[in-house]
């Protein structure tokens, strides 16, 4: 059933959200062990991280409004961004740098990484401009796949090879995601329809719709926990007996749940209970974050990341379909960077505070702390989400 619908125009955009976040993995979720075997500690990872999320929050304002202009390509624009990537990492790969120039090398890479999220999840647009449709859920459920995948492969290389291996290995992958865009065949920014307003500044959109900005606040909130645990997942376990090699294992887990969760949604979004069934996951996202507190041994570590089928892998379709209900379609990626600069504030906090306070009160003690952030979240976003509904 999957396969036959895998086709055509959703197949090209699932191969773009697959390369994306296969990178993503590569690149973000192994970040520590990288950085852990170049002999950086918890702080520095954090404050390289935090300072990559800075600059993507403070940039991926401007790249919106910047793709949203008429007779700008998105996906032109989005491989260009990633040219500087590429070069980057065969940098890192090839020549013995010192610690500063790799921290700022790695900074500008995860900065452009996590910059384009908004823009990547936004170019199915550009496909439906031209009316070719494409199943959004089932795309980016394939990126939660490759992600697993990813995550899964460079697990078993690193149990035998060195973790020098990794800017290789995205970098490759980058320059297949760069050779794909450029083949894509896609309108330009604003078309005829006008998929963005020029004049609308994203401070009208928030006047506009005043629950927005609850949502973005719970959304940010949520991701400050999602992102202290993504990244520091490797101290987690270490912390709780297991080691490095589990961290694959843990990622795999928690990504192979997203593909079905994706499909799962997009068929209740098209019978117009999207927002609900997102709603309900938000809930089951706090459940998931306190029990990651909790768990004793990387075993019930490992059950716990397979309630990402009911929480955080609704997030991306589900932010889409809100945002479907509560801005007109010429708003939709101006809304998409909003809630990607919210993700990208809440990472950041989570990034500089964390790496220092694991440092200061201990593993454990951290995650009691960060727990706080997403119960405000919770909160948050069930007003704004409630608020959609009605």
């Amino acid at each position: 059933m999957m396969l036959r619908r895998l086709r055509g125009p959703t197949a090209y955009y699932a191969l773009i959200q697959g390369l994306y976040w296969a990178i993503y993995c590569l690149m973000v979720g192994f970040a520590s062990v990288f950085l852990l075997d170049r002999g950086f500690t918890n702080g520095t990872i954090g404050l390289i991280l935090g300072l990559s999320y800075l600059f993507s929050a403070l940039l991926q304002p401007a790249v919106g409004a910047a793709f949203s202009r008429r007779g700008f390509r998105l996906n032109i624009g989005i491989a260009c961004a990633y040219l500087p990537v590429g070069a980057l990492s065969l940098a890192v790969l090839l020549l013995p740098l010192g610690r500063a120039p790799l921290a700022v090398a790695l900074a500008v890479m995860f900065t452009i990484q996590s910059m384009l999220q908004p823009s990547v999840n936004a170019l199915h647009q550009r496909f439906e401009t031209d009316g070719r449709q494409v199943n959004f859920g089932l795309a980016r459920g394939v990126g939660s796949a490759a992600y697993a995948l990813s995550s899964f492969a460079m697990g078993r290389l690193l149990a035998r090879l060195s973790p020098s291996i990794l800017p290789g290995a995205y970098g490759a992958a980058v320059g297949v995601l760069i050779a794909v865009l450029f083949c894509a065949k896609t309108t330009a920014a604003a078309g005829p329809a006008g998929m963005d307003s020029r004049g609308a500044s994203y401070a009208d959109l928030l006047r506009g719709c005043p629950s927005l900005a609850l949502f973005l606040g719970g959304v940010g909130c949520m991701f400050l926990a999602y992102s202290f645990i993504d990244n520091f997942m490797v101290q987690i376990i270490l912390s709780i007996g297991g080691q490095s090699g589990d961290l694959g294992t843990a990622i795999t887990l928690s990504a192979m749940t997203e593909l079905p969760a994706m499909m799962l949604f997009a068929r209740f979004s098209r019978r117009g209970k999207g927002v609900r069934l997102f709603m309900i996951s938000i809930w089951f996202w706090l459940a998931k974050d306190v029990l990651t507190m909790l768990a004793p041994n990387p075993q019930t570590l490992y059950a716990v990341q397979l309630l990402n089928f009911a929480s955080c892998a609704v997030y991306v379709p589900g932010m889409m379909d809100y945002m479907r209900h509560v801005l007109p379609e010429s708003q939709l990626l101006r809304g998409a960077t909003l809630a990607g600069t919210a993700t990208t504030l809440g990472s950041l906090l989570a990034t500089i505070v964390g790496g220092w306070l694991m440092d200061g009160v201990g593993v454990r003690k951290a995650l009691m702390i960060v727990q706080v952030f997403p119960a405000v979240g919770t909160a948050l976003l069930t007003v704004a989400l409630s608020r959609a509904i009605r």
